[in-house]
């Protein structure tokens, strides 16, 4: 950004002696250079303090590994990769042979039990039978009704679903697999949609300047000539760098720690249609942002609008 702008005041300089016919000698090539440096170095610390860019913005988003509560091998996969699904729909199912045989087998002998508890209700009524037997049948049924639940919830988990709006994508399981319950070895990724964020750096420097409610304009090397509006939804108030884990050692100063980027989550306004393009989520793009309500330095944010499109027509730049 700072080569465009010294390469545009060149391009204005030279301009500027053609046109009035300046003689070029030492007094008006040091005044061009000395006013230059000035004038631009003034520019790029206010634009720098008050609309500050970010070169580490970012797509995010959150995926869940989809791992079955049972084990069991894969029958059919319901889920077409990269098609979108709503919660609840049904990803894949699980051979429920097993269960289903040790969910029938509890159910039978449940209703034994019951049947048994009545008997014996109405023996302890009749003939004066022991009141032990009654609680005793009491606890198998209470015991069994529980094994019951327990076998129905393993039924129910051989078919697998969605557990929110999003998609499963490079799906590598087929049909005779062998699904497990270990975490290490989901069967396949789920990307949960409704967690998209664009979550943008920026320097700690000009923090204050950057409000929930500044307009924001947003580029993507994949969309070459092209900007996008957005503004600032949230600064967040963590930072990873200041993260203290559980540990035996004692926090220390001695470990020298990067200084850190300041996260901020901006939004799309929505006449803004960038779905339109597909872009991958986790493509990365370039931000700046903008506080206009500085009585002074507000007008300069129309310097920081030209060169960001500017930079966004670099994007063609590319040849590999």
């Amino acid at each position: 950004m700072e080569t465009l702008m010294i390469l545009t005041y060149i391009t204005l300089c030279w301009i500027i002696f053609k046109v009035f016919k300046i003689p070029v000698n030492k007094w008006s090539l040091t005044t061009a250079v000395l006013g230059g440096v000035i004038m631009l170095s003034v520019t790029l610390m206010g634009m720098a303090y008050y609309h500050p860019g970010s070169l580490s913005a970012r797509q995010y988003f959150v995926s869940t590994p989809i791992v079955p509560n049972v084990r069991a091998k894969i029958r059919e996969i319901k889920a077409i990769p990269n098609e979108p699904v709503k919660k609840g729909d049904v990803l894949f199912t699980l051979v429920d042979t097993k269960y289903k045989a040790a969910l029938e087998d509890l159910e039978a002998q449940l209703d034994f039990a019951k049947k048994r508890l009545e008997d014996t209700k109405e023996l302890r009524r009749v003939a004066g039978g022991s009141k032990f037997d009654i609680h005793e049948y009491e606890k198998q049924v209470g015991s069994l009704t529980a094994k019951v639940v327990s076998a129905q919830f393993d039924l129910d988990s051989c078919i697998v679903r969605a557990p929110s709006n999003g998609y499963v994508t490079q799906v590598r399981a087929r049909p005779g697999q062998m699904a497990v319950t270990i975490p290490a070895l989901p069967v396949m990724t789920f990307v949960n949609t409704d967690s998209i964020s664009f979550i943008a750096g920026f320097s700690q420097e000009p923090l204050l300047n950057i409000k929930p409610g500044n307009p924001a304009d947003v580029i993507f090397p994949s969309i070459p000539g092209r900007s996008f509006q957005a503004h600032v939804v949230k600064v967040l108030p963590t930072m990873a760098e200041g993260e203290i884990a559980p540990d035996r050692r004692m926090f220390s100063f001695s470990t020298q720690l990067p200084s850190g980027q300041i996260p901020v989550i901006l939004e799309f306004d929505k006449d803004q249609n960038i779905s339109q393009y597909h872009l991958p989520l986790g493509v990365d793009g370039i931000v700046a942002t903008y506080d206009m309500k500085h009585p002074v330095w507000s007008h300069v944010a129309i310097i920081r609008k030209i060169l960001i499109r500017m930079q966004s027509w670099q994007f063609f730049l590319r040849f590999h």
